[in-house]
C-alpha cells in the first residue's frame, strides 16, 4: 500500500471517527477538515464500503414487541410476553419465560384478589421468582391432586408458594385429580371444604397456569401412573391435542368428551372462558400446536412464551 492510499484510509477513519464515535454533525467535520458537506457524505460511505465502519443490530430488549402485538392482533388477547430469544441462551429459554410470567403477575396483582391456580414445571419456576408483597390474596388450587416428577411442581406446592410470597391464604382440595367412582367423586365434592373451594374457583379474578402437551403425557411416568392405558388410548382416539389443569382440549380448543374429563375434578374450559385474565406461561416450540388450539378455543386472555413458540403459533395460524 503506498502513501496515497495510507492517507486516504487515514482520512477515511478520521472521517468515520468524527461521525459515529465522537458525535460530530457532517457540516461539524467539514468545517473541521476544510471539506465540503458533500465530500464528508462520500467519505462516510465509502468508510462502510471498505469495512472500516461495520454495524450490527444488538437485541438489547428482553421482550419482542412487535410479536406480542401480532399475538394480539391475531387472537384478541388482551396481553401477550415474548421473550426475545435473540438474547438468550437456548438452555434458559424456559426458566427466562417464567421470569417474564412473574414479572407480568405481579405488575397486575391488586390487594385481595382471587388468584386460581394450575400445576407443572412452569408454575414451580414461576414462583420462585416472585417478589414478597403484602396483597392478601386467596390463592386457590384449580385442580385435584396428581403425582409429579418434582414436588414444587404439585398443585399444593404452587399454591402454598404463592400464597407465601403474597402473604395471601391457601385454599386447597382435598382431592385427586381423577375419581372414577361417581358416588366417591360426588361425595368428595360435596365435602364442607372441597365444595367451598370449588365455588370459588369459578369466581377467580385471575387464573395462571400452563398447558400440557400429549408428548408429555406419553413420556412421562407420573402421567402414566395416574392415567390408565385405555383412557390414554380414548383421548388420543378422540383427538385430544393438549391439557389445561388436567382437562383434555382438541384442536380447535373445546373441551373433549370423554370419561377422563367427565370424572376429573378441576375447572372446565367453559369455565375459564368467563374469567377475566386467564394467564398462560408455556414453553418450548413443542407447545406450540396445543397454544394454537387453546388460542382458537378462546379461554386463553394473557400468553406468556417464547419468541421461537410464538413465531410457529403465527405461522400455523394462518
Amino acid at each position: 500500500m503506498n502513501q496515497k492510499e495510507l492517507k486516504k484510509l487515514s482520512l477515511l477513519a478520521e472521517v468515520a471517527c468524527d461521525y459515529y464515535e465522537r458525535g460530530l454533525t457532517q457540516n461539524e467535520i467539514a468545517d473541521k477538515l476544510f471539506l465540503s458537506r458533500t465530500r464528508v457524505s462520500r467519505l462516510l460511505k465509502e468508510a462502510v464500503d471498505e469495512g472500516i465502519v461495520s454495524f450490527s443490530v444488538n437485541y438489547t430488549f428482553e421482550r419482542h414487541y412487535e410479536i406480542e402485538e401480532r399475538l394480539k392482533n391475531r387472537f384478541g388477547l388482551k396481553h401477550a410476553r415474548v421473550l426475545n430469544n435473540r438474547i438468550s441462551e437456548k438452555s434458559m429459554y424456559h426458566r427466562d419465560v417464567c421470569k417474564l410470567g412473574a414479572e407480568y403477575l405481579m405488575e397486575h396483582m391488586r390487594k385481595n384478589l382471587i388468584i386460581g391456580t394450575g400445576w407443572g414445571d412452569s408454575l414451580a419456576v414461576l414462583v420462585k421468582m416472585l417478589q414478597p408483597l403484602d396483597l392478601n390474596p386467596d390463592i386457590v388450587q384449580l385442580m385435584g391432586s396428581v403425582t409429579c416428577e418434582s414436588i414444587s411442581s404439585t398443585p399444593q406446592a404452587v399454591v402454598t408458594a404463592m400464597a407465601e410470597v403474597f402473604h395471601g391464604h391457601a385454599d386447597f382440595l382435598n382431592l385427586p385429580l381423577y375419581i372414577p367412582d361417581d358416588y366417591v367423586r360426588n361425595a368428595l365434592c360435596n365435602d364442607a371444604n372441597n365444595s367451598v373451594i370449588l365455588k370459588k374457583g369459578i369466581f377467580c379474578d385471575k387464573v395462571i397456569a400452563s398447558i400440557g402437551t400429549m408428548g408429555k403425557i406419553r413420556e412421562s411416568d407420573y402421567w402414566r401412573g395416574s392415567m390408565p392405558p385405555e383412557i390414554y388410548k380414548d383421548l388420543v382416539e378422540k383427538g385430544a391435542c393438549g391439557s389445561i389443569l388436567g382437562r383434555f382440549f382438541d384442536a380447535n380448543g373445546q373441551e373433549l368428551a370423554c370419561d377422563w374429563n367427565e370424572k376429573s375434578i378441576s375447572l372446565s374450559i367453559q369455565q375459564l372462558r368467563n374469567i377475566s385474565d386467564v394467564v398462560i406461561v408455556a414453553s418450548p416450540v413443542s407447545k406450540a400446536p396445543a397454544l394454537l388450539a387453546a388460542l382458537k378455543g378462546d379461554f386463553i386472555n394473557t400468553l406468556i412464551t417464547d419468541g421461537t413458540t410464538a413465531t410457529r403459533i403465527l405461522n400455523e395460524a394462518k
